[in-house]
């Protein structure tokens, strides 16, 4: 059995070797603490794995043991490769479903309705193969409009029928969606980014997050949500399935060797992965791992290797899949022929003001209402998502840049309008416009494009959380698309002219801004939109535009991109000293160690061991100090050793453990010259020293507070003791220094989750009476 196998012997609740404190009150910020597990690295790094055979045995054992030397050696890459398979495999999936599901709310394939438009548009192009004296076939997409006017596609027309379809269409995949969320996975909704990342930095969730049912559940839920309108991407729920694949297939071929440490290795590289082909960007992905997932956590060479690995082969088999019908994996694949001048800068930096400020409102808005809906809708998590669904179509069916698929829009807002010699490429109605232009025309399309910018910020808002499976990236880009490409019409026509910007890198850039203020990501943000796009030339102004929007950031005071700030909104456990908790350094180890302990000496009876773990505080503790025996009955204690609960009981459950007669049997958790005497005197005696930890951490209670961050983070330990004098004083778990730290943030600068006038008075009483009138 491994050791992170052994994990399963412990329950849930992780309270330290305590009786709980008055002072460990239950605040929002540390409500879920108690879900997670605190996984000690140092046991983790100790504990001896399966050792691999020697080739001399090998070629004496014959067949069966060189097989399992094959294994061992080859066992990290082929996990690795049928880890990138099966992601590859779902975003080729998931692509094609949600285009699917989008186009059939608006039209259907003439030939076969189960089709899509890519696939329903395109023909097989033969082409001969001379080596092999055949032909190979090629499916190729064809023009949109030859697909029209042939009739293999047709748009559902007349004056009544489009949007009811399109309202019912929508309406039905997202009710299949939160249904399956709610009574299939529960686990599957949201993003699920901000669990990874706590994950991966030593506190373990439930595995139900990343189960085979919450992956699947995930991977259907997923695309029908997004093609019901709702303003969600599928990037954030792409790292939640990459990373339940990484999970599930690493326990599954390593269950007999793989460490927690490990198994961390593995959900950051699937967890890059994710974002690499819900993106296509590889290296992005491998970034937003490094950057994003990892940042708290140790991000070693193996891990980058296996990140790299992961997502070069997820993406080639992404290739391989063609979702996209065009032999590529870029979403947006536009080409820039003008250079960008030096009075463009100001416009730069005025996105990526923009960019910051949307990151501060968005994400502060949305923590609104989280808190909001926590507080009023838990009941109604069906219902809302209904009245999200019909909201969101309402308002967008009437508007080109909100009632196209979000991919497919931005894809518009960057195409480049005219080659460099002035001869439109691009028939869209944005490249019409020029200084000749009909006045009610501009005004007409700028007023669209700021409408779907307020628009769309709104709807994320309120969208992001909801009971399904939901992504907060595409979205805050295509909110930064149109206003950019908003700036762009502004500025020719009434500063530069026409045919001397390029109006779809405004566009371009405004995403890369609202997408790094969301993120608070810099280095990751600029490489995925260079994948995404293709468009190197403009390195300079997107790097720019980015380091504007991250100094806006820094100004506000912003803590992270949304995922970190969800991080203290629900309650989660995370090890990470921030700048302006200065008033930590006033606290010592003593002010947060706790003292009412409960331990174990040296040698002690089976059945006053066996009684002591199964009733009382002994029940509730995962650890217990180890006592020098002649401090029995000593006021003071010295402590000799540390010991886990679930080591003992691992132990104690053992086959061959006998229980026939424990008065007479003595457990000895410690190498002690009693210990050697009861076995002199023939009485019998269980051996735990191996158990113990001998050599546990001991600090002085005037240690800082700020230090115990540092020796937690970089030691990776779960407890530490606190002494004086050599006489044991506390103890402090990684748990506790949390705890305290929230606890006195709350009391300095308040709760997270503040009430807002606006909500609490006017939003809250109007959604909830339309839920209760729908309820009814």
């Amino acid at each position: 059995m491994s050791q992170y196998r052994e994990l399963e012997l412990d329950s849930r609740d992780d309270t330290p070797s305590m009786v709980t404190l008055d002072r460990d009150q239950v605040i929002p910020e540390t409500a879920k603490f108690d879900q997670f597990v605190t996984i000690d690295w140092i046991t983790e790094e100790n504990t001896p794995l399966l050792s691999i055979p020697n080739e001399r045995d090998v070629l004496n054992d014959g067949f069966k043991k060189y097989r399992q030397l094959l294994w061992e050696r080859s066992r990290t890459v082929v996990t690795l490769t049928v880890i990138a398979v099966t992601i590859g495999c779902i975003a080729g999936f998931l692509q094609i479903f949600t285009e699917t599901l989008v186009n059939w709310k608006t039209g259907h394939c003439a030939r076969n309705w189960l089709l899509n438009k890519s696939f329903c548009c395109s023909v097989i192009e033969t082409s001969p193969n001379n080596s092999k004296r055949l032909y190979d076939f090629k499916l190729t997409k064809r023009d949109e409009l030859d697909c029209l006017d042939e009739g293999l596609w047709i748009n559902w027309s007349g004056y009544i029928t489009p949007f009811p379809i399109f309202l019912i269409l929508s309406v039905s995949f997202s009710l299949i969606s939160t249904l399956l969320v709610k009574y299939v996975a529960p686990m599957a909704t949201g993003s699920g980014i901000t669990e990874i990342k706590v994950w991966v930095t030593g506190f373990k969730y439930k595995d139900e997050f990343l189960n085979a049912i919450t992956l699947f559940v995930k991977s259907i839920a997923l695309p029908l949500a997004i093609s019901s309108g709702l303003s969600i991407g599928k990037e954030g729920p792409s790292v939640h399935y990459a990373a339940c694949v990484g999970y599930t297939v690493a326990n599954w071929l390593l269950r007999d060797v793989l460490t927690f440490s490990q198994q961390s290795e593995y959900l950051i590289a699937a967890s890059g992965a994710g974002v690499a082909v819900a993106f296509g960007a590889p290296i992005g992905g491998v970034l937003f791992g490094l950057e994003e997932i990892a940042a708290s956590s140790e991000f070693n060479a193996s891990t980058l290797w296996k990140s790299y690995y992961v997502a070069l082969v997820a993406v080639a088999t992404l290739k391989w899949i063609n979702p996209f019908r065009n032999g590529m994996i870029v979403l947006f694949n536009v080409t820039y022929d003008k250079y960008w001048t030096k009075g463009e800068i100001p416009v730069f930096i005025f996105l990526g003001i923009f960019g910051g400020l949307y990151g501060k409102y968005i994400s502060k808005w949305n923590i609104y209402y989280v808190h909001l809906r926590r507080k009023y809708l838990t009941k109604w998590p069906v219902q809302e998502v209904i009245i999200l669904t019909i909201f969101t179509a309402f308002i967008s069916y009437f508007n080109e840049f909100l009632k196209l698929d979000m991919t497919e829009s931005m894809g518009i807002l960057f195409h480049e309008c005219a080659k460099g010699d002035d001869i439109s490429a691009f028939g869209h109605r944005l490249c019409q416009l020029d200084k000749t232009s009909n006045v009610g025309s501009f005004i007409q399309i700028i007023s669209s494009l700021l409408f779907a910018t307020i628009v769309r910020s709104l709807l994320v808002v309120i969208s992001y959380g909801a009971s399904v499976p939901a992504g907060i990236f595409v979205p805050s880009m295509a909110v930064g698309a149109t206003f950019g490409r908003a700036i762009s019409l502004f500025v020719e026509r009434f500063i530069s002219g026409p045919g001397v910007i390029t109006p779809g890198t405004y566009a371009f850039l405004g995403a890369a801004a609202t997408l790094s203020g969301i993120t608070n990501l810099t280095i990751t943000v600029v490489v995925i939109m260079f994948e995404l796009t293709g468009a190197f030339i403009y390195i300079i102004p997107t790097m720019m535009v980015v380091a504007i929007t991250r100094l806006v950031l820094n100004h506000e005071g912003i803590k992270g991109g949304i995922a970190d700030q969800m991080v203290f909104v629900n309650g989660f456990p995370y090890l990470e000293y921030e700048k302006e908790d200065l008033f930590m350094k006033e606290f010592s180890a003593g002010s947060i160690m706790t003292t009412n302990l409960k331990f174990l000496y040296e040698t002690m009876n089976l059945a006053e061991l066996k009684d002591f773990l199964y009733s009382g505080d002994g029940l509730k503790l995962k650890g217990f100090p180890v006592i020098n025996e002649s401090d029995r009955l000593e006021p003071t204690k010295r402590c000799v050793g540390y010991v886990l609960k679930k080591h003992i009981l691992a132990r104690l459950l053992s086959p061959e453990m006998d229980f026939s007669n424990p008065e007479m049997i003595t457990v000895s958790l410690m190498s002690s010259s009693k210990a050697s005497q009861i076995m002199l005197e023939g009485d019998d005696i269980l051996d735990f020293s191996d158990i113990v930890n001998s050599s546990p951490i001991f600090i002085k209670k005037n240690v800082p507070a700020t230090l115990l961050f540092r020796m937690f983070k970089q030691l990776g330990c779960k407890t530490i003791l606190v002494e004086e004098s050599g006489v044991l004083e506390g103890l402090i778990t990684r748990k506790d220094l949390l705890r305290f730290q929230r606890i006195k943030h709350r009391e300095v600068f308040g709760p997270i989750n503040q009430s807002n006038k606006f909500f609490d008075d006017i939003v809250r009483p109007s959604i909830q009476t339309v839920i209760k009138t729908l309820s009814t």
